[in-house]
C-alpha cells in the first residue's frame, strides 16, 4: 500500500487553500483510489506517474472552479501541471483517466483508465461494488485513509446541483 507518493503530496499541497477544510477528506480519496488502482492492474513507471497525476487532479476542479460540472476544470488543471513539468507525453492517458473515471460502461481502449475508473467506483460506493476487492484490503485502506465525511460532502454537492439543475444533476456522468 502507498500511503505518501511525491507526487501526489506535491500536487495536493498547492491546492490546500483551495481545498480548505476539505484537504484531509480528498487527499483520503485520492489515495484510495490509487491503491484501488493498483489492486487493480499492474501499470508500468510511466503509467504510474500518469496514475498519480491524474488520481490528485481527478475531481480537484470541484474546488477550484467551484462547480460540479468538474471533468473538463480538473483536465484542464492536469494539463497546466504536465506543461509545467515537461509531462505533456502524460496529457493523452491523464485526460482520459479523468474524462472517463465516472464513465458508467467499461472502458474498453485502456486498462488503465478502466482499472481507476473501477477503483473511484468502489471508493464512492463504500466497496457496494468490488470488481475482486477483498473486504480486508477494502478495511485495511480505510483504517490508513479513512473517509472523514468525503462521501456525505459529495452526496450534499450531488443535492445542491440536481436543485440547480434538475435536467442534468450529474453533469460528469458518462454513458
Amino acid at each position: 500500500m502507498i500511503t505518501a507518493h511525491p507526487t501526489i503530496e506535491s500536487i495536493l499541497l498547492t491546492y490546500e487553500t483551495q481545498l480548505g477544510s476539505h484537504y484531509q477528506k480528498y487527499r483520503n480519496h485520492v489515495y484510495r483510489v490509487y491503491n484501488l488502482t493498483l489492486l487493480l492492474a499492474q501499470p508500468n513507471d510511466n503509467e504510474l506517474n500518469a496514475l498519480a497525476i491524474a488520481a490528485a487532479f481527478h475531481d480537484l476542479g470541484i474546488w477550484t472552479a467551484g462547480t460540479f460540472d468538474y471533468l473538463q476544470p480538473s483536465v484542464e488543471l492536469s494539463k497546466s501541471y504536465l506543461a509545467q513539468n515537461g509531462l505533456q507525453a502524460q496529457e493523452a492517458l491523464v485526460a482520459g483517466i479523468i474524462n472517463n473515471h465516472h464513465k458508467l460502461s467499461g472502458y474498453k481502449t485502456d486498462a488503465l483508465v478502466e482499472a481507476f475508473r473501477k477503483a473511484d467506483l468502489v471508493d464512492l460506493s463504500f466497496g457496494m461494488v468490488r470488481f475482486g476487492i477483498t473486504s480486508a484490503q477494502l478495511k485495511e485502506l480505510n483504517s490508513h485513509f479513512p473517509t472523514l465525511g468525503f462521501h456525505r460532502f459529495i452526496l450534499k454537492q450531488a443535492l445542491k446541483n440536481t436543485i440547480k439543475h434538475p435536467f442534468n444533476p450529474l453533469p460528469m456522468m458518462k454513458a
